[in-house]
């Protein structure tokens, strides 16, 4: 009788129901961080969906905008991440937490991807409201995956993770709001 190994399933398939293990394997590894900013980018870039549409100017410049804006906030929220991680005990570097932050993002970039579409094809707002009970479903769980991950990259309790982001968030949410406003108004 041969004994065989059960092959390992893709962590692209195994992030959606084990995100910690996945993120804390990517980060021993030393990879998914490219992968992590272009998720940063692709957040941004959804976001300014919005803005292009409504925005005068070039629709390519205020995109370019919301993506590089997108990976900036990367960069900014997850060394505010690992700077507040420390009060609860993190021993995070940088790198791992930006890794852990662009990964946990992904859920939320699909979900107001799919919600633009939606928007863009329903004709009526009446047609739109009647996904609001799945995507906030899909809203709290990308919550959760996002916590999940923080907490394997930061290696703190959920509960600790959960406080380190309200109070990084918090303390990010004025001047980041207050950038983006004034970078996209000179657009």
């Amino acid at each position: 009788m041969t004994q065989t190994t059960p092959t390992p399933q893709p962590y692209a398939l195994k992030f959606w129901y084990r995100p910690g293990a996945v993120v804390r394997a990517l980060i021993d590894a030393g990879q998914g961080h490219g992968i992590a900013l272009l998720v940063g980018g692709l957040f941004g870039f959804v976001q300014a969906i919005r803005v292009a549409m409504a925005s005068e100017n070039s629709v390519l410049g205020v995109l370019f905008a919301g993506a590089a804006l997108g990976v900036l906030a990367i960069y900014l929220f997850s060394w505010l991440l690992r700077n507040f991680g420390r009060w609860f005990g993190a021993q995070a570097q940088v790198a791992e937490v930006r890794t852990a932050l662009g990964l946990g993002l992904l859920p939320w970039t699909l979900l107001f991807a799919g919600f633009s579409l939606i928007l863009n094809a329903s004709s009526e707002a009446a047609e739109a409201v009647q996904w609001i009970p799945f995507l906030s479903v899909f809203f709290v769980y990308g919550y959760v995956i996002l916590v999940l991950s923080l907490s394997a990259a930061l290696r703190l309790s959920v509960l600790k993770t959960f406080l380190c982001l309200v109070v990084t968030f918090v303390v990010s949410l004025f001047p980041m709001t207050l950038v983006a406003q004034l970078v996209l108004q000179r657009l």
